[in-house]
Formats: C-alpha cells, structure tokens, sequence
C-alpha cells in the first residue's frame, strides 16, 4: 500500500517534470546515490523502500529521476531497465548496474562506482583549480585594457590634440580604438555576448567542432601531455570496474573509451576492439590504437598474463592518477609566472604606447 501510494502521489508530478532537460546526471551527485544504495543494499532494504529513502535526500533533478525509477519497477521492469528508461543516466552507469543485477553483487557494484564518481569529482576540482588563476588573471588584463581605453587614452588623445603632437602609428590605433569602443560600446557588448553564446552551443552541441576540439587537445604541445594522462587514468579506472564486474572484454572497452569523453580515442579504441574479435589479446589490440603510453601497455600486458587484469588496472590507475597530479601541480607553478608576464607586457604596451609620443613632445621643445 504504501509503495502504491508513493506512485499515485508522485505520478503527476513527474508529469509535469517531463520536459526537464535529459541532461545526464552529474558525477557528484551519482557518488551520493551510488553510497546510499550500497548501504542500503547491504542492510537487506527492498529496491523501493531504498528508493524512497533516496528520494528525500535528493536534489529535485534527481528526485525527479528517482520517482521514473520507481515507477518502471513497479510496472514490473527489472533495477537495469528503470534506470536505463529515464535517460538520465549514463551508459557506463547503466552498464555496471546491469552487471551488479546480474552477478547479484550490485552491492559491491554500487560502492564501486561511489568511489568511482568520487575520484572523479577531485579530479574536475583540480581540472577547475588550475583553470581558476590562469583565467582570472585573463580577466583582470582584459579589464584593465578596456579601463585604460575607455579612461585614460582620452585624456591623452586630449593632450596631444591641445599641444599639437602627432603621435606615432600604434598610438592612433589606439587612440581610434578607444574612440570606438566608446561610440559603439552598445553594439560591441551585444555582437560579444552572441559570439560567446555561440562559439559555447556550437562547441558544446555539434559533432565535429567537438571533434575538432578533441583533436586539439591531443596535438597542442604540453597540455597534450596532462590530456593523454586524464585520459588514462579515466579509461583505466572505469576498465577495471567493468573487468571486475565480469563485462565481456570488448563491451568493457566500448563503454570506457566513451567515459573519456574524447571522439579522437573513441575513434582509435575502435581499432583495439577490432583486434580482439579477431582473437588478439588485449594488450596487443590496445597498442594498435596508438592512444597510450607504451608503460600502460606493459602493465596492462602483465596483467592479462597474470589472469590478474582487474586488480592490475587498480594499480595501475593508481599510479597515472598520481603522475596526473604531479603534472597539474606542475602547470599551476609554470602558468603563473607566464600568464603574469603577459598581463605585464599588455598593459606595459599600453602604456608606452601613450608615453613615448610625450617624451618625444618634450625632446622637440628641448
């Protein structure tokens, strides 16, 4: 009755919820689901009470998600199924949810990929801290630019025209800069706000901008070095929960190449798969993509041979993860200084381009 009564309340409500966006769920909030589900699973809770319990803890985006969930289940579709029918979440969610049905250790599965989710909210908080000072100090030239444009450069415009000086080339395009940003600063703001929004859509939403962005960031000098690290240590961590949880070899590298999140990999990892449906092995098949570090494919060669691959992935994992810090920390140290020269040598440009035409004025009367 009381499971009854929590689908006739909450039926209408997801309704009305229907046209919320099919956004996937986010990382942080899948570790909160995945650890209470895990405890609760181990306590012997039934799947909807579980639920209910989720539910009042939840945000509205995923209680909206956690009452479809509900609901499939008591229409008689199994945990895999509800889940995957509210398109909120994941292949790679969804993959190792069905593996834990499965195996009947969902459990063990759900604790896994707590820990899994967790790993990855650190690793975007440190993507977001090294990303933070770079693009504030960004901000702040950008801002001081557009002060002495729209401040400064006229009171010297106003000098030179007073005392007759004829100011060098890079000075007038200065000089005429300011002046048009301060007669067309409506128009700039609005074509600037459209050209964000835009480049943000196009980059976000279409296949082969996405795709072109992939590519770059696997071809520009030093960042590519901490992105194929990101996407080790992201492809090995999901392998070896799949491998753990018993998915076929092939499907698990399906499912991982697409965790990374980059067209580029998935595209190479592609040939790897082949290789193994012919019967290759799969440090092998791996090495065909070109994708990894040969270190990689030798841990992962001595896995397959130990019948250890799962574990081995683990440590793996653990090893790139903390090579994957030492990079970050080491960007941090080096993208201040230079982002800091850069900001000096804008607005330094700035003003001597203002300056000297003052000091020639003063030479001349001299």
């Amino acid at each position: 009755m009381q499971e009854t009564k929590y689908t006739n309340q909450h039926n209408a409500k997801v309704k009305t919820n229907s046209k919320i966006s099919n956004q996937k769920i986010k990382s942080k909030e899948l570790k909160v689901l995945c650890k209470q589900m895990s405890i609760l699973l181990k306590s012997g809770c039934e799947i909807i009470k579980i639920l209910n319990i989720i539910h009042e803890q939840s945000s509205k985006k995923l209680k909206n998600a956690i009452e479809k969930v509900s609901i499939n289940i008591q229409n008689g579709n199994n945990i895999t199924e509800s889940f995957e029918k509210t398109n909120l979440f994941s292949n790679f969610f969804i993959n190792m949810l069905r593996a834990g049905e499965l195996s009947g250790n969902l459990d063990e599965i759900m604790n896994d990929l707590a820990k899994y989710y967790d790993n990855e909210e650190k690793l975007k908080s440190k993507i977001i801290n090294i990303s933070i000072y770079p693009i504030l100090l960004i901000i702040m030239s950008l801002v001081s630019g557009l002060f002495i444009l729209v401040f400064i450069i006229p009171n010297f415009e106003m000098i030179f025209q007073s005392n007759g000086i004829n100011p060098p080339l890079i000075t007038k395009i200065l000089i005429n800069a300011s002046i048009f940003i301060r007669e067309k600063y409506v128009y700039i703001a609005f074509l600037s706000l459209i050209s964000i929004l835009s480049i943000y859509y196009i980059i976000k939403y279409n296949p082969r901008a996405k795709y072109i962005k992939d590519k770059l960031k696997l071809k520009i000098p030093f960042i590519n070095q901490m992105i194929i690290l990101l996407i080790t240590t992201r492809f090995c961590r999901a392998l070896s929960i799949l491998v753990k949880s018993g998915v076929h070899i092939v499907d698990a590298i399906d499912i991982s190449s697409k965790v990374v999140d980059n067209a580029i990999v998935y595209e190479k990892l592609s040939i790897s798969r082949d290789y193994i449906r012919r019967g290759n092995n799969i440090s092998y098949s791996i090495s065909k993509s070109g994708v990894f570090q040969n270190s990689f494919i030798s841990m992962l060669r001595i896995g397959e041979e130990s019948g250890n691959l799962d574990n081995t992935l683990r440590v793996t994992d653990d090893f790139y993860s903390e090579e994957l810090n030492i990079k970050i920390e080491k960007t941090m140290k080096l993208a201040e200084p230079i982002v800091t020269v850069i900001v000096g040598l804008v607005i330094g440009f700035f003003i001597i381009a203002m300056v000297i035409p003052m000091f020639d004025a003063i030479n001349s009367i001299q």
